[in-house]
């Protein structure tokens, strides 16, 4: 038996409620396959691993305990698993996606500009430890909690705070070498 919830969002998706699957898939899909592209070893098709995904979660939806942590914070733990098996059975290598979002209607400096700065974030984030990485996309990137990241990735909030500190002091040092 599921755990009762006052959240109608989560009661829907437990019941498996098809517009709320597809609502959900919808506003976490860009930052699941960002996600999915950056860690995702050579060959993989990012898509493939959110759809698997999102098939898990849809699975064991009724396993979700809300412990403080939001569903799409599960929904990258699920993910987190999908890509760490697929890691597991093949060779590893790295592709960064840092934009994950669509240019808003820029002119043509301005696109310019985000493309230059893109590329100099993109390029510090790959010198960055796998971990480092990791936790930057969790926090930054998809805007996951502390509390929620620390779940995921088997650390104290504490320790999260403090990580991603010097994840991004690293970041920063990191930027400045490769675009003075």
């Amino acid at each position: 038996m599921p755990p009762t919830t006052d959240d109608p969002d989560l009661q829907l998706l437990q019941q498996r409620d098809p517009d709320a699957w597809e609502a959900l898939y919808r506003q976490s899909y860009s930052m699941m396959r960002g996600y999915a592209a950056r860690r995702a070893p050579a060959g993989a098709d990012p898509d493939d691993l959110v759809s698997e995904a999102m098939a898990r979660a849809l699975d064991r939806i009724d396993t979700f305990e809300d412990r403080g942590m939001r569903i799409r914070a599960w929904l990258f733990g699920v993910l987190r698993h999908v890509v760490l098996e697929h890691i597991r059975s093949s060779s590893r290598s790295q592709a960064v996606d840092l934009d994950t979002h669509e240019d808003a209607g820029r002119g043509p400096l301005q696109t310019v500009l985000h493309e230059e700065e893109s590329a100099a974030v993109r390029e510090g984030f790959s010198r960055l430890s796998e971990d480092d990485q990791e936790l930057l996309w969790f926090r930054v990137v998809a805007g996951l909690s502390a509390a929620e990241t620390a779940t995921l990735v088997g650390r104290g909030e504490g320790a999260v705070r403090q990580a991603q500190s010097r994840a991004l002091t690293r970041l920063r040092t990191t930027m400045q070498e490769v675009h003075p």
